[in-house]
């Protein structure tokens, strides 16, 4: 149960439930800062859990949603762009997708993420 706290719980900051290093194809290395586990949220729930985190990682920084619904990955191009964010890639995996978003748009946020 403890995704249902994750999910539903009131919590004025995000911890990182990961930060790893991260081979991204066609990226290359980079450093994950937060992992948002979207896992079996429907629509607004996710957008308004990756919103959150953005609102307070730092400039460059990268996370990665994670994500089993198919609309909710459908609205992430969008919504990097209005949270002025890069979405630098989508992973199709065999029950979830994973995105990839930097915060910042082009060459401001390609700062060192080693």
């Amino acid at each position: 149960m403890e995704w249902l706290k994750r999910l539903f719980g009131n919590h004025e900051e995000h911890e990182p439930l990961l930060s790893r290093q991260e081979d991204l194809p066609g990226i290359g290395e980079v450093r994950i800062a937060y992992v948002v586990d979207c896992m079996g949220a429907m629509c607004p729930r996710p957008q308004l859990l990756t919103k959150k985190v953005v609102e307070q990682i730092a400039e460059g920084e990268i996370i990665e949603i994670v994500s089993d619904n198919p609309a909710a990955v459908e609205a992430f191009p969008w919504l990097a762009e209005t949270l002025a964010c890069t979405c630098l890639l989508t992973v199709r995996e065999r029950d979830r997708w994973r995105i990839y978003l930097r915060k910042g748009l082009g060459s401001e946020a390609a700062g060192n993420n080693g």
